[in-house]
């Protein structure tokens, strides 16, 4: 982690859209409503993903390492990204149907979906690769 707090912030947001440019793991489901509104979406994507960054903030809360708010900061700005496609998951749910286009006319989502260029269900090996030696550096760090 940076040394300088108000510079591993940045950082840590920006890391979100390097780490969405990695292939990394996706539900085989088909963009759309189907695929917002399905079990394995909502729970990979939403729940499990909450779950883990819930443990990571309980983990440095409860540890207290060294600069540990920060790195609560952190965590919650690098996975603060994706919250840019709560209106259209919500909207989705609401409406049952998906004006993916509409959002992407804000060039923010729209680099922030192009990034995403390699997805699928075998793809979570990488994932947890990458996730096992990110968590072995930052944890000898704090």
């Amino acid at each position: 982690m940076a040394q300088d707090p108000w510079l591993a912030m940045p950082i840590a947001f920006l890391s979100h859209f390097v780490c969405d440019a990695i292939p990394h793991y996706d539900p085989a489901i088909p963009d759309g409503p189907k695929r917002l509104q399905s079990k394995e979406f909502i729970g990979v994507q939403l729940v499990a993903g909450s779950i883990l960054c819930f443990l990571l903030v309980a983990i440095l809360t409860v540890t207290k390492p060294h600069r540990w708010i920060t790195a609560v900061i952190c965590a919650f700005l690098a996975a603060s990204p994706d919250l840019f496609w709560a209106p259209r998951f919500f909207r989705t749910l609401r409406t049952h149907k998906d004006n993916r286009e509409d959002y992407l006319r804000n060039p923010f989502l729209r680099i922030h979906s192009l990034l995403q260029w390699k997805t699928a269900p075998k793809l979570w090996v990488i994932e947890a690769i990458w996730f096992v030696t990110f968590s072995s550096i930052v944890a000898t760090r704090l």
